[in-house]
């Protein structure tokens, strides 16, 4: 029913994390696709080791180009629907919906189904690293199990007013496939003349994507849609690319190397040990090493 594709650099213990979850926790999950890249040779081996641990999941390494991985992904699967994740998410609750429900939702007009969202996550960053007050919509609909708003209502850069996520966001795969289709044409486009592929003036990483998706933005319908509880929360422990200067690591930070670390030891995290009784914000740090076993 959903094709999970999930965007990872450097973190084998996070992506394990997440992959146990959203096996745990999304039912309506049927098809889970890694699209990875490793900047040293100690973390290609930590993805081998992956590649065993979870055999039911379809690993790519990322080629010159993500933009054509991801447009390639897309255009081969089978599934309807289309579900983005990066490996510092955890899936850290059920998803309660059934392939009734997700259909009723995508054939009443909504642009997204967010799994990050809910009456819970009424907080943001705006960049300090203090949590405050996001943009909430004056009214919310309640359509059990999910609530709807029109993103419209209110000021655009809020978590509720942001449909083109690649954290927990799912999309109708025809809806992406279509915008992904032009994404790759424009990254053809402003290639320069003369340059090598692995340095076109596109960053190839998934901050650039979800960026560059956002010219999609009036092309959605205006309903937004989500559980009345979140079910996913991006934990920003570290930052593997520089292409966007994200926080991360303001309460509980974790390198990479050290992470890495941990993983080949054969150490794991186990989600049921982790604290997620107090999530507030679709980007909340959270101490993952509470579950490291």
């Amino acid at each position: 029913m959903i094709t999970s594709i999930i965007f990872s650099k450097d973190r084998a213990l996070q992506l394990d994390l997440t992959l146990k979850t959203i096996r745990k926790n999304f039912d309506l999950c049927d098809d889970v696709i890694v699209i990875y890249k490793t900047s040293e040779r100690q973390y290609k081996e930590s993805y081998e080791n992956l590649k065993e641990e979870h055999s039911s999941v379809s690993f790519y390494e990322q080629s010159y180009s993500l933009f054509v991985d991801i447009l390639a992904t897309i255009s081969g699967a089978t599934s309807d629907y289309v579900c983005f994740f990066t490996d510092d998410n955890i899936v850290y609750r059920k998803v309660p919906i059934n392939n009734l429900q997700l259909n009723h939702v995508f054939n009443s007009g909504a642009s997204c189904l967010s799994l990050r969202i809910g009456v819970n996550t009424t907080q943001r960053d705006y960049g300090d690293g203090t949590l405050r007050n996001d943009n909430i919509p004056g009214e919310v609909f309640s359509d059990p199990p999910f609530i709807v708003w029109n993103r419209t209502s209110i000021p655009t850069g809020g978590y509720w007013a942001y449909p083109l996520s690649v954290d927990g966001h799912i999309f109708k795969r025809e809806t992406m496939l279509e915008f992904c289709t032009e994404l790759e044409v424009l990254n053809k486009h402003y290639q320069h003349r003369g340059v090598p592929r692995e340095n076109w003036c596109w960053s190839q990483t998934p901050n650039e994507f979800e960026s560059k998706l956002q010219r999609f933005y009036f092309d959605l319908p205006a309903m937004m849609c989500a559980l009345e509880q979140s079910c996913v929360v991006n934990s920003p422990n570290n930052r593997v690319q520089s292409h966007a200067e994200n926080r991360s690591g303001d309460q509980f930070s974790y390198t990479p190397s050290e992470l890495n670390h941990l993983y080949m030891s054969g150490k794991r995290l186990n989600v049921d040990k982790i604290d997620f009784s107090d999530i507030v914000c679709p980007h909340q740090e959270i101490d993952i090493l509470e579950g490291l076993e």
